[in-house]
C-alpha cells in the first residue's frame, strides 16, 4: 500500500486494534503533483480527498461512513465518541466535534482519525477494554498536558494501556523560540528534550509527551516511539518545512467488530 507509510495490527490481548498513518505519495493532490492529501481545509479538490478516504477505507477495512474527525485547533480538549458519531467530519466538515484535538471510544467498528503534518500522533488502547484513543499533539496541545489528560479519561489502571507514539518532525528540525519552551515548562521538559543553540531551541514533542504519558501512570515497557520523522518530505507532508504549502496526513485507529475480522 504506497500510500500508507505503516499500518500496524495488534491482537489477541490487545483486542484486534488497527492503526496507521498516511504518507504523501501515490495520490492525485496538486500538491505536491501526485500526493496523497487527507485534508479537507487546505484548499484542495474535495474529490481528490474522497477519493483517498475511499482507497485508505478498503485498505484499512473501515469504510469512511465509519471514521469519526474533530476539528482540530491544536488545544487541549478531548471528547468521547460513539457508533452514533460515526461520518463526522469525513466527508465535509461540520460544526460538529469542533476545537477537540483528543478522540476516544469504547465502541468497535469505528476508526477514529485526525490530520497531521508535524504535529505528534499518540495512539492509546486499553489491553483490558475497548478504551481506543488518538490525541494530536501539537506544542500547544502536549502544554495543556493533552496526553495526561487522555489518560485521565481511562477509567482503568493506566499500566494496562499501550501508547504509541507516531510519525512527527523530529527535534533537529524543530527549532523554537523561548516563548514555547516557557509554555511547555509547566507541563515537563524531560532531560535532553530541549537543545538550546545561538538560532534557538530544538524541540524533541516526542520526548515530552513520552514524559507525560509515564508521569500518567503508563508502563514504560507499553510506550513505543517512532524515530520517523516529517522532515523526510520524501515520504511526509511538512507544515513548517513547507512553509504551509502542502498537504496533510491523517492518523488513524480503530478496533475491528467481530464480523470486520474475516
Amino acid at each position: 500500500m504506497k500510500f500508507i507509510d505503516h499500518t500496524h495490527h495488534v491482537g489477541n490481548e490487545d483486542g484486534d486494534v488497527l492503526f496507521g498513518y498516511t504518507k504523501r505519495t501515490g495520490g492525485r493532490s496538486s500538491y505536491p503533483s501526485g500526493s496523497f492529501n487527507m485534508a479537507l481545509y487546505n484548499g484542495d479538490d474535495a474529490a481528490n480527498v474522497h477519493h483517498h478516504q475511499d482507497r485508505l477505507g478498503a485498505a484499512a477495512g473501515f469504510p469512511p461512513e465509519r471514521w469519526v474527525m474533530p476539528i482540530q485547533k491544536h488545544g487541549g480538549n478531548i471528547e468521547e465518541v460513539t457508533l452514533a458519531d460515526a461520518g463526522t467530519n469525513v466527508r465535509e466538515l461540520s460544526d460538529q466535534l469542533y476545537d477537540v484535538d483528543g478522540l476516544y471510544t469504547y465502541d468497535p467498528g469505528i476508526m477514529l482519525a485526525m490530520n497531521y503534518a508535524d504535529c505528534v500522533p499518540i495512539y492509546i488502547w486499553s489491553r483490558c477494554n475497548g478504551f481506543t484513543a488518538l490525541v494530536h499533539a501539537g506544542w500547544r496541545g502536549t502544554s495543556h498536558g493533552i496526553i495526561g489528560r487522555m489518560i485521565e479519561r481511562y477509567g482503568g489502571d493506566p499500566k494496562d494501556l499501550t501508547v504509541v507514539i507516531g510519525v512527527a518532525i523530529n527535534g533537529p528540525c524543530y527549532t523554537v523560540d523561548a516563548r514555547i519552551i516557557r509554555a511547555l515548562e509547566d507541563a515537563g521538559l524531560p532531560e535532553g528534550a530541549v537543545d538550546a543553540h545561538d538560532e534557538g531551541f530544538d524541540l524533541d514533542l516526542k520526548a515530552v509527551n513520552r514524559h507525560q504519558a509515564l508521569n500518567a501512570g503508563v508502563d514504560a515497557r507499553h510506550i513505543h516511539v517512532s524515530t520517523l520523522g516529517t522532515e523526510d518530505l520524501d515520504r511526509f507532508f511538512s507544515y513548517r518545512l513547507e512553509k504551509g504549502e502542502t498537504g496533510r496526513a491523517l492518523a488513524f485507529i480503530g478496533r475491528k467488530k467481530d464480523n470486520d475480522k474475516g
